[in-house]
């Protein structure tokens, strides 16, 4: 039997009752148009935290998008948290008004989870208003990264980065948790970044500027030894 989830994330309920208990307070005293207003805040965090059902694709050999919003970055990388070497990294950028959640590019175990403390720089601007400098900066943000390891035993890495806006990062994966492909493990709040560090062979199947969406949009296939 199939679990029916609610289609906003329990994350968003604090923000979600609040607003709602001041619109409906304020509107008991009198003052209509910040009730309204209270009411639009109410309605703008239902849809900042929806969590919509996907698609998945039954694809064993998929790195699925961890992330909705649209690539900015499809570079060769340093992953500095866990790998200590030159791989492939593809980042994606959330608007505000994009879905939240993240969801695990591929069928994985959690090796281990660090927080980096850090400053809260624009993180995800179009590529033509984004200099170099911006970009640099942002690698000091506050993020969190997640190494995971397939069933094969390649290893990747998920990297959720705060912004200006996006300063909760939220991550449900602890370490030796198994996730299977597309399964959620946790948000940015109100946007911001995810950067995705592939194992070196990665097929690219993403291109920069495409827009993609978490546990339903390919971005690159795994190399898989068939001897």
């Amino acid at each position: 039997m199939r679990i029916r989830r609610a289609p906003v994330a329990s994350e968003g309920f604090v923000y979600i009752g609040i607003f709602s208990i001041l619109a409906w307070a304020t509107a008991i005293l009198g003052f209509t148009v910040l009730s309204f207003l209270l009411a639009l805040l109410a309605i703008l965090n239902v849809f900042f935290f929806r969590d919509p059902e996907r698609n998945i694709p039954n694809d064993p050999e998929a790195f699925l998008s961890p992330a909705d919003g649209v690539i900015i970055v499809i570079e060769d990388s340093y992953e500095r948290d866990f790998l200590n070497t030159q791989v492939l990294k593809i980042s994606i950028s959330l608007a505000v008004y994009d879905c939240h959640i993240n969801r695990m590019p591929t069928a994985c175990r959690v090796v281990a989870t660090k927080y980096t403390p850090g400053s809260f720089h624009i993180a995800n601007m179009p590529g033509f208003l984004y200099p170099d400098s911006m970009k640099k900066k942002s690698e000091d943000n506050e993020r969190l990264s997640t190494l995971v390891e397939t069933p094969e035993g390649q290893q990747l890495v998920v990297s959720q980065i705060a912004g200006f806006l996006a300063r909760r990062i939220v991550s449900y994966a602890k370490p030796e948790m198994e996730f299977k492909i597309g399964e959620r493990f946790g948000m940015i709040k109100f946007g911001s970044r995810v950067d995705l560090y592939l194992p070196e062979g990665s097929q690219i199947e993403a291109k920069v500027g495409e827009r993609v969406w978490a546990g339903e949009t390919i971005l690159a296939r795994m190399e898989i030894n068939r001897e």
